[in-house]
């Protein structure tokens, strides 16, 4: 009888190990947020959970964003602008879907700088008066401008506003197209070490969180919940093993992100990373749409989203209950 049952229990694990894994496809960033993702990826923890997960590389957010509306992607990582332009109507984003949050992977409130050129006369923020702005458009980089302008009371029209990829800024504010930058790390660090003397970073008191989204379509979700599961159990368990070896998620970034060791080292104490849905991530999602529809950027000005209802809560209740800080 023994016998028996062991043969029984060898053959079920067999077939458990023989089980082909789900396909995933992931837009991702070469950016600090991503840490979970480039750990599970590279220390096989995906594949323990059953899933092939297949990363498509972008510029920023916004991009795997616009892929994941198109169909192209099943889930994207970005920042919490793109959804809140999305939800509201943008053009850009094409394609019938409701999207769905199933987690944050960060906070950070450190990761947006406004850098200027010297030679440029820009020395304090109220120099960008009349100066030429590189901002990367729908992106959060569009917000803290904004925001930032607000803070030193400079009009927009007192500036002229350029939309620039954030992997082009480097170059635009080389050749003079623009005077100053509103850019990302690790992008601004790099800005920041390329052009030495020639640029610093202008100070200021806003203290802007960036968000890291996991988002997908409500389809998916419907008709693949236990791979959400699996994808968030490998991210949890990524975000563990990134507080145990910090050095080597360290050095784990600075390749994936083509930054420099020393960059991370200052930014690490900066990024809490913890899989999340929090009631401050409500609260900036809800900002940020009342910023949009003042600024008139909303294709309607008289419909509001409900970002809670936008949750998918059930696999982060089943993989890390808590990380929920929601007042339910």
């Amino acid at each position: 009888m023994r016998r028996i049952l062991f043969w029984v229990l060898l053959l079920s694990l067999l077939s458990a190990c023989q089980q082909p894994l789900k396909q995933i496809h992931v837009g991702t960033t070469p950016f600090f947020g991503e840490a979970a993702f480039y750990v599970a990826q590279t220390e096989g923890f995906f594949e323990e959970h059953g899933l092939e997960v297949t990363s498509h590389p972008h510029s920023a957010g916004k991009e795997s964003l616009k892929k994941l509306y198109s169909g192209e992607i099943d889930i994207a990582h970005t920042a919490e602008l793109p959804l809140v332009y999305a939800v509201n109507g943008s053009p850009e984003y094409k394609g019938e879907m409701r999207p769905k949050i199933s987690a944050n992977m960060i906070y950070n409130s450190d990761m947006q700088k406004i850098i200027a050129r010297r030679d440029k006369g820009i020395e304090i923020p109220s120099d960008l008066k009349n100066k030429k702005i590189g901002y990367f458009k729908g992106t959060t980089s569009e917000f803290f401008l904004d925001t930032f302008l607000l803070e030193h009371s400079i009009p927009d029209t007192g500036v002229e506003k350029q939309n620039i990829n954030v992997a082009k800024q480097l170059d635009a504010l080389k050749s003079g197209k623009v005077d100053a930058v509103v850019s990302w790390e690790p992008h601004a660090s790099k800005i920041l070490s390329e052009m030495d003397e020639h640029t610093h970073e202008l100070d200021t008191k806003i203290d802007h969180s960036t968000l890291w989204l996991v988002v997908t379509s409500d389809t998916y979700i419907s008709d693949h919940p236990e791979n959400i599961r699996a994808y968030l159990q490998a991210l949890r368990k990524a975000q563990i093993w990134i507080k145990e070896h910090p050095g080597q998620t360290q050095t784990l970034l600075a390749n994936k992100t083509n930054a420099s060791k020393k960059i991370m080292a200052h930014l690490w104490n900066t990024i809490d990373y913890e899989l999340s849905i929090s009631e401050r991530m409500l609260l900036l999602l809800e900002d940020q749409q009342r910023w949009l529809k003042e600024k008139g950027y909303a294709k309607s000005s008289n419909t509001t989203t409900n970002f809670e209802n936008l949750i998918y809560f059930r696999a982060i209740e089943e993989v890390y209950p808590e990380g929920i800080t929601i007042i339910r």
